[in-house]
């Protein structure tokens, strides 16, 4: 059913497998399709590319994850109608007991679709140090002007701690900026949202996002506290 939706059988097979089992190692999913682990690798790194799979590495092992099925509507908008028929099976095979914490590892401009939507979907305020606006324009124009048009629809508001000095910040009503001295600024864009922590490593760009209330609470009164000390004023 998700070769419709622009899916080889080999790419669908992992998905359903993923969505099936939850976090898996690749022998279990290679039990589960009894495809060659060559293949299964193969497939994992295309559905990776596309948003729908991520991983996390624990004990030097790679445990993959498929992506929330609702990623598919962002991946092919243009088959929704196909994609209305099949959510509500792929959304029951999903349903797998809830972990206290999950990690999803993603790459690419596909990862930092996912990220964005994932920011777009929250209910709360957005928190994020680390910011230099400039790499995002940079790196995503399109991206970031489709997301600060979606988010301004919704009404949610941002508040982001820069560095003093910096040139170029976005000029938005729902954005609130801080600047802080470049001894403390970091390097790694930090964000925070509902129960969330995510981080963007920019070489290679890899989107490491954490969900975990006890993390997320931690890096909040973190943020409260650099947001404090931080001047208004480049």
């Amino acid at each position: 059913m998700l070769v419709e939706l622009g899916l080889s059988e080999g790419e669908s097979a992992v998905y359903l497998a993923l969505l099936r089992l939850g976090e898996s190692q690749v022998n279990k999913i290679k039990i589960h399709t009894k495809m060659h682990r060559t293949t299964i690798y193969d497939f994992l790194d295309s559905l990776a590319k596309k948003g729908l799979v991520s991983y996390v590495i624990r004990n030097n092992v790679k445990f993959f994850a498929a992506a929330d099925p609702s990623h598919l509507d962002n991946l092919v908008k243009e088959k929704k109608e196909h994609l209305d028929e099949i959510l509500p099976t792929l959304l029951r095979l999903s349903q797998l007991e809830k972990k206290s914490i999950r990690v999803d590892v993603c790459d690419g401009t596909e990862g930092m679709k996912t990220l964005l939507n994932r920011m777009l979907q929250r209910k709360g305020e957005f928190l994020a140090f680390g910011i230099d606006e400039r790499q995002w324009e940079n790196m995503f124009p399109h991206l970031i002007k489709s997301y600060f048009k979606k988010e301004e629809s919704l009404s949610l508001k941002e508040r982001l701690i820069t560095q003093k000095g910096i040139e170029f910040v976005y000029e938005k009503k729902n954005l609130a900026y801080r600047y802080i001295d470049k001894r403390f600024f970091s390097p790694i864009p930090t964000a925070i949202f509902d129960r969330c922590v995510a981080f963007v490593i920019w070489e290679p760009l890899t989107i490491i996002i954490i969900d975990n209330k006890d993390l997320a609470d931690a890096y909040k009164k973190h943020f409260e506290l650099l947001w404090k000390i931080a001047d208004r004023n480049p």
